[in-house]
């Protein structure tokens, strides 16, 4: 299920393909005053994709790297955004939470939470900056259901 994005409408349209996606593995994270970029590292039909890196990061601003556990994923993005950028990123999981990066005193407050599942990508929009976010989400039993079911015994 796609949700959101939340922010400007700078910069160009981004988006993940999740057809195969299994899980996040790693989000790198460029911030100052403000969400500069991001790229995000995944498991395609068991092989390891990158994004394009969305935005740029600039000179004397941070960076971060989360680097999720095997049984963790990410279950909820939290942040501040402005007609322009997104402001800050926190990221939580099923284990823990990260963040905020960026500023969170200016901005409106967003969230995008996978209530009954975990995010598996990401969409949004970024020139020089990420100005807008928004997530897929792929609900954790799907995976389970379909294994139930070739494991039935035929009657």
């Amino acid at each position: 299920m796609k949700v959101g994005p939340c922010g400007g409408d700078g910069g160009e349209m981004k988006d993940m393909n999740i057809n195969g996606v299994t899980r996040i593995l790693k989000v790198n994270i460029y911030y100052n005053k403000h969400i500069e970029a991001l790229t995000i590292t995944f498991l395609r039909d068991c092989l390891l994709e990158s994004t394009e890196q969305w935005g740029i990061p600039e000179w004397g601003g941070s960076s971060t790297e989360i680097l999720l556990q095997d049984s963790e994923y990410i279950t909820s993005v939290k942040g501040h955004v402005d007609m322009s950028y997104i402001r800050s990123l926190k990221f939580e999981t099923n284990l823990r939470s990260f963040g905020p990066y960026g500023r969170e005193d200016q901005g409106t407050f967003f969230e995008l939470p996978a209530i009954t599942g975990q995010i598996i990508g990401f969409h949004g929009r970024a020139g020089k900056y990420l100005s807008a976010l928004g997530v897929y989400v792929q609900d954790r039993d799907a995976g389970r259901v379909l294994e139930d079911y070739k494991q039935r015994p035929n009657i």
